[in-house]
Parts: C-alpha cells; structure tokens; sequence
C-alpha cells in the first residue's frame, strides 16, 4: 500500500508526525473555505484556496509516503548498494525506532549493528502508545527477526562512549540533523569517523547539512567523500526537502 511499510512488521511510526499532520489539517481547512465561498459569494478566491489546500495535502502524503515505505525502499537500495560480506560491525547514528538499524541488520547475518539514540526527547511522547522509543526500537528488532545481532544504546551521538577503530560500517539516516548546533554535528562526524576502522565506511543521509559533512569528512582524512541525491521517495513532503546521501571511506593507515 502506498502508506505500508513495505514488509516490517514493526513499529516505526512516522518521522516528526505533527508535521504532515498540520499540513493536512491546514489542507482540510483551506478546501472548506473554498468551498463555502465558492458557494456563498461565486469568488474566484475560493478556487485559489481550493488549490492550496489540495496541495497541501498532496505534501502531507508525499511525507507519509517518504516515513512509512519511501525510506525502507532506498536505505535497502543503499544497504544493496554496499556489497556487504554479513559479518561486518555495523553503528547506526540517530537511530530512533530502529527503522535503518533493522535493515542493515537484515545485511549482516553474522554481524552485528549498534543502534546509537538519545531517545529522551521522544520517550515521553511515546510512553503513552506501546512504550518508550527504546523498547520500541527493542521491539521492532524482534518483530523482524534481527534482535539476536542488535543492541540498542542510550547516548549521545556527539559523545560515544566507544572504542575507535571499532565499525566497518557507520550508518545514519537522518540522525546527526536532530544535533541542534553546527559544533554538535561536527563533534558527532569526528566521533563517527574516530570509531570507524581503518577502510570501513561511513553512509550518512540527511536533508540539510550536506556541504557542512561534505567538507568535515574531508578535512577529518576520509577519502571518496561523495554525494548522491536519494530522489523523491525520500522528498519529506516536495523537493525542497529532498534527501541527499553522503559518503565517505576512512583511509588505511
């Protein structure tokens, strides 16, 4: 279905949900204007406002699409993409429900993958519907049959708590955004880049940001720094909000 999340069992909700559900809320309300007015006053207004609100619901389901299939279609691409053997070590950075952990577990059968989240912010949102953001990413784990190679870790990604030289692979879907400061962003890519092993790789989407990681990981020594835009199953909401992948190698010392 077009809202489906193409296979998972889990539980991965929708990023930022208050956003399309405004934007739909404002579409509604926009129609019925129109609508009244159209029918009151015969005003060509109404016609205008008909059309705003049509669009606007047309970005929020461009954005349900993008949160509920979209994402889960393109990191599977991406992950695809890599060739992985399935025994690597794999970190995901801003993990929240786990949706990049779980996929990129499906990869390596014989590996491992570190989902890295503050989940603070969200668990008390959530508490109410079927537990903490952790338990639910623990629980989506399981649902898709994954749990036995995944952990799931409190922190904050701009201060890891882990060994460097540790990952083959460094992941993050749109996790290093929500750091709010531009020195926090930087501090997360030194830490991803420090725990990454020597020829392992970093993967990192985001919609903003890019020329920022773009030159960090350059100057950090990685090599094969590119970008790739991901096309519009990952547009949240048009293409002013498309998102774009990052990649980068660390270097054999």
């Amino acid at each position: 279905m077009f809202w489906s999340s193409v296979g998972r069992r889990g539980n991965y909700g929708v990023d930022a949900p208050i956003v399309p559900v405004t934007q739909a809320m404002l579409g509604v309300v926009m129609l019925e204007l129109g609508n009244r007015k159209i029918s009151d006053q015969n005003d060509n207004q109404g016609w205008w406002l008909i059309g705003a609100g049509a669009i606007l619901l047309c970005i929020a389901l461009i954005y349900v699409h993008t949160a509920r299939r979209g994402k889960f279609l393109v990191w599977s691409e991406v992950l695809g993409a890599l060739n992985l053997a399935g025994d690597e070590k794999v970190l995901d950075l801003g993990c929240g429900r786990g949706a990049v952990t779980t996929l990129a577990a499906a990869r390596v059968p014989r590996g491992s993958v570190l989902g890295v989240d503050s989940f603070r912010v969200r668990s008390r949102l959530t508490s109410s519907r079927g537990g903490t953001e952790d338990q639910i990413a623990r629980r989506n784990a399981g649902l898709d049959g994954v749990a036995d190679r995944v952990t799931f870790v409190q922190a904050d990604v701009s201060r890891l708590n882990l060994d460097g030289n540790s990952f083959d692979l460094v992941v993050s879907g749109l996790g290093i955004s929500a750091v709010p400061s531009a020195q926090g962003r930087q501090a997360a890519l030194e830490e991803a880049v420090r725990v990454t092993r020597p020829g392992g790789r970093l993967v990192l989407a985001d919609v903003r940001h890019i020329r920022e990681y773009l030159q960090q990981l350059t100057d950090l020594g990685c090599v094969q720094v590119n970008q790739q835009p991901l096309g519009w199953r990952l547009w949240y909401g048009g293409p002013w909000l498309a998102t774009t992948l990052v990649s980068a190698r660390k270097p054999v010392d």
